[in-house]
Order: structure tokens, then sequence, then C-alpha cells
């Protein structure tokens, strides 16, 4: 997403749009195959570069260190670091490396970092709130306590309490550009705190999570019309919108759920009916419209499986959800083996992974789609860099394309498996 979502919505659809992309669009840009630490100290844009497929003999075979004089002391940390997951085991008919390599690409992504970025990439290297709730969760799954934490307590100061969330925060504080501000934020930071509660509560930061949770809540609430729906507000595809979209409600829903348990007193009672109304709300408008992107209807996108486990716990009518993620999986399928980010998105035969794992996490949390879960990830698997990292994009040929690692990518995927191993 990071910045191109909304220029390739631009190009062509419908029937032909692969030939047309290929004649007007240029065949999506490679931004490298993974990125290294050449160092644990000193000023953080200096510990790690960008490693493109003619340097990839400079990267230490099975690491994501470059070789060079300070390569043992960085191989140490990798290695420490590593230790202490709990990592998920292999999936079936998926590299045996996969959750290794996934966690590798969150860990040169993330440490050294106030917070973890969406890629190394200029155009990625910022930190989107969503995504710093996928990490957070993801390595709290892994058992990094300690880096879920600092995820949501350097989010907390991001925030503050500024009365929208911004698309995305700079590393150095402030926000890049003046991408306008999007509400599907509040529901991520909520999501994400009530999912790695374990990590934060007992700790020195308990203070400033608490405060960014409460902050959420309240706001959220505000965010919320006369009708129980949210106001209209960019989400993940970062467009302007004059419509609600599926992708704000969602995980505002399962925000204002989360709250329930984090708040007290009359602000857990506000969260508590408010997410019962907006929960009977979506499904009064986008569910009897077929559960379109945008309220006024359409096709589906990849905000369906935000209704769904791991976002929310046992979804009212969650079988009726998981027949219109089937629906809206159908309409993203790309002939590659991946999925497009919605139903109606230019025909170029690209698939995007982070949408392609979500499906995935949706799929691994139930019994009866467990295999399609693995099948998915194991695609995921084989359509890594040459150094094993997982790309943002996947051309119509399956070769990688984008920013590579992603971070949002890397984080559901370690969600997914883990659910899987449970």
């Amino acid at each position: 997403m990071a910045g191109t979502l909304g220029a390739v919505m631009l190009g062509a659809g419908g029937a032909g749009g692969l030939s047309l992309y290929r004649n007007r669009h240029e065949v999506p840009a490679t931004y490298g195959i993974t990125v290294a630490m050449r160092s644990t100290s000193g000023p953080w844009r200096q510990t790690r570069e960008l490693v493109h497929a003619s340097d990839l003999e400079r990267v230490l075979p099975g690491t994501r260190v470059l070789v060079g004089p300070e390569q043992e002391r960085v191989v140490e940390a990798q290695e420490e670091w590593l230790s202490g997951l709990d990592l998920p085991g292999a999936i079936a008919g998926a590299p045996r490396d996969l959750a290794r390599q996934a966690a590798l690409d969150l860990w040169v992504l993330s440490t050294g970092l106030p917070i973890a970025v969406a890629g190394w990439s200029p155009m990625w290297r910022h930190a989107w709130p969503r995504d710093t709730a996928h990490v957070a969760v993801a390595l709290h799954s892994l058992g990094d306590a300690k880096g879920a934490t600092r995820q949501l307590a350097t989010l907390a100061s991001r925030v503050g309490t500024a009365g929208r969330m911004q698309a995305r925060y700079a590393l150095d504080g402030g926000t890049p550009d003046d991408r306008p501000p999007q509400d599907d934020g509040f529901g991520w930071a909520l999501w994400a705190a009530g999912s790695t509660v374990d990590s934060w509560r007992g700790t020195a930061d308990e203070a400033r999570i608490d405060a960014l949770v409460r902050h959420c809540a309240t706001t959220a609430l505000t965010r919320l019309g006369r009708d129980g729906l949210p106001l209209p507000s960019p989400d993940y595809w970062e467009l302007d919108e004059r419509q609600l979209t599926l992708g704000t409600a969602a995980p505002l829903l399962a925000g204002l759920e989360h709250a329930v348990a984090l708040t007290t007193g009359d602000l857990r009672e506000r969260c508590a009916a408010a997410a019962l109304r907006l929960d009977h709300q979506i499904h009064a408008t986008f569910g009897m419209r077929g559960w379109p992107r945008r309220i006024g209807g359409g096709a589906s996108d990849t905000a369906i499986a935000w209704l769904l486990p791991p976002y929310r716990s046992a979804p009212p009518r969650e079988s009726e959800i998981r027949a219109a993620l089937d629906v809206a999986a159908r309409q993203m399928a790309r002939p590659n083996g991946g999925y497009a980010p919605g139903g109606d998105w230019r025909e170029d035969g690209v698939a995007w992974t982070p949408e392609t794992a979500v499906l995935a996490g949706a799929w691994a949390s139930a019994d009866a789609t467990r295999d399609r879960a693995v099948e998915t990830l194991a695609w995921l698997g084989d359509h890594r860099t040459e150094a094993g990292s997982l790309p943002e994009k996947v051309r119509d040929d399956g070769t990688p394309a984008g920013p590579a690692p992603l971070a949002w990518t890397a984080a559901v995927l370690l969600t997914a498996a883990a659910d899987l191993g449970g």
C-alpha cells in the first residue's frame, strides 16, 4: 500500500485489463530483495541497507546481516533474539525456513528502531498504525513481549491526544507528508492493545499504553454518526472516500470490542453499546448489500476478513461472514495464485501479499478452512525473493515486486502460522 496503492487504482480494469496494463503502465518495480543490518548501534539510518539481487553475496547466508567488520556482533544479536522466540512449526508444502525468515523480516525492520517501519525503501520507511498493530500482535505471538510493548508504547507517543489518527508517522516524529487522517487507526491500536495485553500489563509502559487505549476508545466513539456507523474516512487503500468503507468500519468494530475488556466504568459501557450497535448496523447495511467494500454497493475487498478472528472473538453470525469471505476471495483471486486487495481492483494480474496473508489468517482461524490457509501460506513462501524475504507484490508471471521485506505481510503470516500451530 504505502504510497503506491492510490496510484495503481488509476489504471485499467475490466476485460482486457491485463493487456492494457502492459501497454500503458510499467511492470511493478522491485525495490530490492531484502534488507540487512550492518551495525546494531549508531544513527538508525546507518544501521542497515537495502540489498539488491546483484549484492546478495554481501549478505551472510541465512541471516539479515551484511558482511563487514561488525558482522559477528550483529549475527550474535540476531541469533540471541531468534533463540528467545516460540516460532511456529513447519507449514505443509511451504519452505521449512518460512517462519524463521518471516521473523527475520520483522527483526530487520524493527530492531534498534523506536517503532517498526513498513519497509526500508524511502517511501516505506515510516510507521503505519495498521502495520504497527500487526507487528505488535505478531511479536506477542512469538513470545517477544518487549518488542510488542515497544510498538504500542511508541505509537502512543506519536498519537498523543490528537483528535485524528494519521495515515503514517515518521520515525523521528511527526508525519512525512500531508496524507489525510485514517480513522481505522483507532481500531487497529485498540485491537493490538487487547491482543497483546499480557505483554504490556505490569510493565513500565503500562500507563502509556493504557492512556493510548482510553484516548483511542474515546475518540473512536466521536467518529461514529447518529446511525452508529463510522463517518467516511480513507482506509488501507489510502484513497479519499465519500462513502463509508468496510475497511474503516471493520477495524473500528474490532477495536471497540477489545476496548470493552481494556476499559472500565462509563467508557467501558459506552464502548460495549457502540460495538453492539455497530455490529448490527454493519450487517444491516454492508451485509444486506452482499458485503461490498463501500456501503453503497459494488465488489467486496479484504476487509471482510477483519470481521472474523483473529480480529474478533466468536463474532455473531460468523458462518454468514465466512461465506461472504469465500465470495470475496473468488472476486479477488489472481491467476498467479494470490489475491488482489479487492474484487474491482485493476485486472493487472498482480497479487498483493498483505491481503493474501490476511485471507490466510482468517482461514487459519476455522477448522473447516485450515487446509486453505496452509495452501495460501505455502504460496507466499514459494513467492519470496532470492534472499527469502516476503515482497509486497507478486507479478502475473510469479516474480516478486515492490519493497521487500514488507512488515505487514511478515506479521500477518506469522500470526496465521501460529494459529495453525495452535
